[in-house]
C-alpha cells in the first residue's frame, strides 16, 4: 500500500475519493511541508480515530526530529566518544586515559563517553552560568548528583530484569510517538526506582544487528536514544492516578528542570506525548516545553541541549506563533555555530517501517 515515496502517498490518499481520512492526509501533507503542529493535533484528532489515523500521523512524523528519531548527541565529550569508538571498530588500538573540556557538559553526555571509552578522567575548566550542576527550578526527583566536578547517579542501579525489558523495548526506534507510548507499555510495569536508574547508569545497548552496527559509527547515540523510551515507560507509571496529582506527572515535570542533561528533554518528549493523546493536557504541556527552552535560550553560555529543546517546541500541541519564532531563533543560533566549524550532527539511522501499534 505504501512506497519509499512518503509525499507521494500521502498526496495519492488526500485525492482518493474514496478514502475515510483525506482531511487527515491533507493535514500530513501540510506539516510536512510547513512544519505547523496543529496540522499533527488536526490528526490526531481525527472525528474517527483508528488504525489508518495512527498510519497517517506517523507518515507525517517521517524523518522529524523527536517525533520519529531522538537528536543525536552534539556535545564535544560525545563526539571524541564517537570517534573512539569508530577507530576501534576500524582496528586500531587507541586508548584515552584524560581529558579536558573548557566548560562542563552534561551528565549524560560524560557517562556515554565513559561507557564507550572507558574510565576516562575528565577535567572540566570552568562551571560558567547558571551552573550546570544546578537544577534549573528546585525538584524532588532527580537521577544526577555532583561530586565536585564529576557527576554521579543520585539513584541505584536499576535490576538486571529492568534491563532486559528496556533492550526488549527499545530495540528499535518508534515508529512515530503515538505508537511509542503503546510499545513502552511494558517498562511502567517496574519499579519506579528502576526507570529512574537506567536514566543515569545508562545500561549498555542491545546485542542486536542495529546496535552492534551503530556501534562501529555513532555508539553514544543508544544512550540518547533509551532515555525517552524510559520516559515514555515512566508514562504508564502508576497509571491509575489521575494526572494532575500523579507520581508520573511529577516525575517527568522534576526530571525536565532538573540538572542540564538529556534526561531534560526526554522527560519533556514523554509530556509532549501526553499532550498529543489528552487534549486537556496541551496548555500546561506547551507552556512546561516554552519555560525550559526559554530557560537555555537566556543562558549566556552554550546549552548543548538547546536545539533540541527548540525542535521539540516545534511539535508541541499548541505551539504559537511566538514559540516557533523563538524555536527558530535557537536552530538558527545552533546552525550558525555548525558553519563556524563546529561538527554537524549525524543523519538519523535508518529504520524498519513498522507503522504504528494500535491505539489502546
Amino acid at each position: 500500500m505504501f512506497s519509499d515515496d512518503i509525499d507521494a502517498d500521502l498526496r495519492r490518499l488526500a485525492d482518493d475519493p474514496q478514502f475515510p481520512h483525506s482531511d487527515a492526509a491533507r493535514h500530513a501533507i501540510r506539516f510536512r511541508a510547513e512544519g505547523d503542529a496543529a496540522d499533527l493535533v488536526a490528526i490526531e484528532d481525527d472525528p474517527h480515530p483508528c488504525q489508518m489515523t495512527d498510519v497517517i500521523f506517523a507518515l507525517a512524523g517521517q524523518q522529524r526530529p523527536w517525533l520519529n528519531w531522538v537528536p543525536m548527541p552534539t556535545e564535544a565529550i560525545a563526539n571524541v566518544a564517537n570517534e573512539v569508538g569508530r577507530r576501534r571498530a576500524q582496528g586500531e588500538d587507541i586508548e584515552i586515559t584524560g581529558l579536558g573540556l573548557s566548560a562542563a557538559e552534561p551528565p549524560s553526555a560524560m557517562t556515554a563517553c565513559r561507557r564507550v571509552a572507558g574510565p576516562v578522567e575528565v577535567g572540566v575548566a570552568d562551571f560558567p552560568r547558571p551552573d550546570i550542576r544546578t537544577p534549573v527550578r528546585p525538584v524532588r526527583y532527580s537521577v544526577w548528583r555532583y561530586d565536585g566536578e564529576n557527576p554521579v547517579p543520585s539513584v541505584p542501579a536499576p535490576a538486571p530484569e529492568a534491563v532486559r525489558v528496556l533492550h526488549e523495548v527499545a530495540a528499535e526506534p518508534w515508529p512515530s510517538l503515538l505508537s511509542g507510548y503503546l510499545q513502552a507499555a511494558p517498562l511502567g510495569k517496574l519499579p519506579l526506582d528502576d526507570l529512574l536508574g537506567m536514566l543515569s547508569h545508562l545500561p549498555e545497548a542491545p546485542d542486536t544487528p542495529r546496535w552492534r552496527h551503530l556501534a562501529t559509527t555513532t555508539p553514544t547515540y543508544w544512550y540518547r536514544l533509551m532515555q525517552p523510551w524510559v520516559c515514555l515507560g515512566i508514562l504508564h507509571h502508576a497509571a491509575d492516578e489521575p494526572w494532575l496529582v500523579s507520581t508520573r506527572r511529577e516525575v517527568l515535570m522534576d526530571l525536565a528542570f532538573g540538572v542540564e542533561d538529556w534526561v531534560s528533554d526526554a522527560a519533556l518528549f514523554a509530556l509532549v506525548t501526553v499532550a498529543f493523546r489528552e487534549p486537556e493536557q496541551r496548555h500546561e504541556v506547551r507552556a512546561l516545553v516554552r519555560a525550559r527552552l526559554d530557560a537555555a535560550m537566556a543562558a549566556p553560555r552554550l546549552v548543548t541541549i538547546e536545539e533540541s529543546l527548540a525542535r521539540l517546541m516545534l511539535v508541541t500541541p499548541g505551539c504559537t506563533a511566538d514559540d516557533r519564532a523563538a524555536a527558530a531563533e535557537a536552530i538558527a543560533r545552533a546552525e550558525e555555530d555548525d558553519a563556524e566549524g563546529e561538527e554537524a550532527a549525524p543523519e538519523p539511522p535508518k529504520k524498519k517501517r513498522r507503522w504504528w501499534r494500535h491505539r489502546d
